[in-house]
């Protein structure tokens, strides 16, 4: 798609700069308005001054000699300057010229403009704009006297000429450097809309392209390719939860088909139905648990929970998660050991952190043998809060930890324990929920998960106390005495 004319004059950028050029437009010519009334008026001024001084003389000539001193003094400086720059004009009450080199003049006392013919050096005649003040003597002589205004009118001709070009320059320059503008910003669009047009068509992993200036535009294709990126992974998601769908609920389904089919055939009496009916639920319970998980993990996904968030007490939830799950490790007969810091304090859903610790241990526990040691510690670290779940049962190769949080995955691939798969798929959508990290490490034997919390915000420390790192100094990760007491 190209950058033509029409389009961009009527790109929002070019509209703009219409605006501001017309804003601009008025604003020279209230500039000029008022340079030309104040320029008018200095010059108005100067004119009145050169003026006055000569009537200022001529009176005085006047008061020692009378009307025939006034009418030599203007008589020699007629013939001193025939043709100005200052004019004269002496008539007596009948209007009869006296002196000066002004025709007669019908009108009265006061300062106005005027314009008189004058007889150019090659004989002709032009007409010449005077500045004029009127007088009337003692006696009733009247006396004029005008200095040429040719230079106000020059100085009027150049500030007209002076912002007349200026403005055309100016408007030309905004309409050229709007046109410019319109035309990066349109062609930067275009871009973005290729690219969106691109993703529309199937092409998932296009991204919008980033100049790296850091305007405006950058934030925005920023936050658009972010969202693009969490669609990307979100629709990955559910292809992927589509595929291990269909590859993990296909097994109980089928052998559930099959247990009624016996049922169908064999079973002849009522215990042998209520049998196999028995089955055939306990078989629906692990079906009906796997689409509660998964429905639990997509409205963990939604983000929904997060407006529940709010500051927790880690330290009492772990301790009520051991007492729910010392009975279990008794029963194992496995050695549960733990180790708490007091006033931990982390933000997020009561409920889901203790789903998602409690996933941590349980799983902990239901892959450790009889007679194995669990840990559970939790300490503050650098500012943040680290609970570290720890044992010394078969862990975790290296090479599968990278996958073991996606959805249905196990490492059992005959899957002939009970389970779905997707306890670690909720910890890891829980813990992306409330931004906590987590890390898979070798225990030397068994397997030791970190979680790490992020730290408060100050709003979110605020009337509820002091971190526990206030108690527990120190930055380095937070190592467990089991993991000491193993090597």
């Amino acid at each position: 798609m190209s950058v033509t004319l029409p389009r961009l004059l009527r790109t929002s950028s070019f509209r703009l700069t219409v605006l501001y050029a017309g804003l601009f437009g008025v604003s020279v010519l209230i500039l000029f308005a008022v340079i030309y009334w104040a320029t008018g008026l200095y010059m108005t001024g100067s004119l009145d001054a050169a003026v006055d001084s000569d009537i200022t003389e001529l009176y005085d000539a006047f008061h020692s000699g009378g009307t025939a001193a006034v009418a030599a003094r203007i008589g020699e400086r007629v013939r001193q300057m025939p043709r100005g720059p200052i004019y004269y004009l002496l008539q007596d009450r009948g209007g009869r010229v006296l002196a000066g080199n002004l025709p007669a003049f019908h009108g009265g006392p006061g300062r106005f403009d005027l314009t008189a013919p004058e007889r150019g050096p090659q004989g002709g005649e032009r007409t010449i704009a005077i500045r004029a003040r009127g007088v009337v003597l003692p006696g009733g002589t009247y006396l004029m006297v005008g200095a040429d205004a040719f230079p106000r009118h020059e100085m009027h001709e150049l500030i007209l000429k002076a912002f007349g070009w200026g403005s055309v320059i100016t408007l030309v320059l905004a309409f050229g450097g709007g046109a410019l503008m319109s035309g990066g910003v349109l062609r930067r669009i275009e871009t973005i809309s290729r690219a969106t047009h691109d993703i529309m068509d199937g092409d998932f992993s296009r991204r919008l392209p980033v100049r790296g200036t850091d305007d405006e535009f950058d934030h925005l294709v920023s936050g658009l390719n972010a969202m693009l990126d969490r669609m990307e992974r979100s629709m990955e998601s559910v292809r992927q939860v589509s595929n291990d769908i269909a590859h993990d609920l296909r097994t109980p389904l089928t052998r559930l088909r099959q247990r009624l089919e016996r049922a169908h055939d064999r079973a002849h009496s009522v215990g042998a139905w209520q049998g196999a009916a028995a089955r055939c639920i306990a078989e629906l319970d692990a079906i009906l648990e796997t689409f509660g998980a998964l429905l639990r993990i997509a409205q963990i996904d939604s983000g929904v929970a997060r407006r529940r968030f709010a500051r927790l007490d880690l330290s009492d939830l772990l301790h009520t998660l051991v007492e729910v799950y010392q009975p279990m490790a008794d029963e194992k007969g496995q050695s549960f050991t733990v180790a708490i810091a007091a006033g931990l304090a982390v933000s997020g859903d009561r409920e889901l952190l203790a789903q998602m610790l409690a996933n941590v241990v349980e799983n902990a526990m239901k892959h450790s043998p009889p007679g194995a040691s669990v840990g559970l510690f939790a300490a503050a670290s650098a500012g943040a809060v680290e609970v570290v779940v720890a044992d010394d049962g078969p862990g975790i190769p290296a090479a599968e930890r990278e996958h073991v949080f996606r959805r249905f995955y196990r490492l059992e691939n005959s899957r002939s324990t009970p389970g779905s798969g997707l306890g670690l798929s909720l910890v890891a959508a829980i813990a992306a929920l409330h931004q906590v990290r987590i890390d898979l490490a070798d225990n030397g034997p068994g397997l030791r998960i970190s979680l790490r919390f992020s730290p408060l915000r100050m709003d979110e420390r605020s009337g509820a106390g002091r971190q526990a790192s206030d108690s527990q100094p120190g930055s380095t990760p937070l190592r467990p005495p089991v993991l000491r007491a193993m090597g």
